[in-house]
């Protein structure tokens, strides 16, 4: 091999690296809709809820005397990715709507500053949202949405607060740990000097795909704890999750409270695609928790 083969093969592996951390076109068109529609909408509040020493950040609009559907994105993320879904009339129908900052990501800080962090920590902290949410509404259901990293996280939720979380809407996480091990891309985003080419929420992010297969395994013996109804849905031609989460997800959760979906064909960003039928699973899933309540 030649002295300059070496660095052809780092620049090429790089180049790859810098292209997956480019903004899609599904995220391209959400940002320009979140500037055109969402930026100063009159519709939408901003709350910071204190958590100890941490703050959690939160867009909502609707009703707070209703059912609550709270939106966990991924990583990294921002509330603004899932704006647009807060100000939807036919979820407003049903729900006071909220898409969070997660914690460390955003607004939301940690102890001041901005990091990342356990999901248990991270569970702490959106129990407490939802416990908050809880007693405003006098005892509505809770709904947790999440995507990607934040579709690995809200059962974490489910687990430590059962009492709390009474639907699961999980799309496209990653759950299995045999599974959530970091991917080539990410190895080459933790040489050191590489993540300062990328940024510091790529950096950060990087360092929350690295925690998340022992993240998942200290999940492992909590998943009979869950109680809320669930519904799974993952792409079949998802590039960055495995789609056999989806599998492991029927597996754990119970089966007489969870429906299971699996698109043919779908990447990783259908929540972003496919509005209309991600507001239908949302309405249904209310519907099971209602039905459920009622029936004990």
């Amino acid at each position: 091999m030649t002295g300059q083969a070496p660095k052809v093969l780092f620049t090429t592996i790089l180049f790859a690296l810098l292209s997956a951390c480019m903004m899609p076109e599904p995220l391209k068109k959400e940002r320009a809709l979140f500037e055109s529609e969402v930026v100063n909408n009159p519709l939408l509040t901003h709350h910071l809820l204190e958590v100890d020493d941490d703050i959690l950040h939160y867009a909502a609009a609707g009703d707070p005397q209703k059912p609550a559907l709270v939106i966990i994105h991924g990583t990294p993320g921002s509330w603004q990715q899932y704006s647009r879904y807060v100000l939807e009339e036919r979820l407003l129908e049903h729900y006071y709507t909220i898409v969070i900052d997660r914690p460390g990501w955003g607004l939301s800080t940690l102890g001041g500053e901005q990091s990342h962090a356990s999901f248990e920590e991270q569970s702490t902290i959106i129990g407490a949202l939802a416990k908050a949410l809880k007693t405003a509404s006098a005892n509505q259901p809770v709904v947790l949405a999440g995507h990607s990293l934040g579709s690995s996280i809200a059962p974490r939720v489910a687990m430590d607060h059962p009492e709390l979380i009474d639907g699961l809407l999980l799309f496209a996480g990653t759950l299995d740990p045999e599974l959530g091990g970091p991917r080539w891309y990410n190895r080459v985003g933790a040489i050191p000097g590489v993540g300062y080419l990328v940024g510091s929420n790529m950096m950060r992010a990087n360092k929350e795909v690295f925690d998340l297969k022992a993240n998942l395994g200290r999940m492992l013996p909590l998943w009979d704890s869950i109680q809320a109804q669930a519904t799974v849905v993952q792409g079949l031609g998802d590039d960055l999750v495995y789609p056999a989460n989806i599998d492991f997800a029927e597996q754990m959760l119970a089966p007489e409270r969870t429906q299971i979906i699996r698109l043919e064909g779908e990447g990783h960003l259908f929540p972003m695609t496919m509005r209309n039928k991600v507001m239908d699973w949302a309405i249904e899933l209310l519907e099971r928790v209602r039905q459920s309540q009622a029936a004990s």
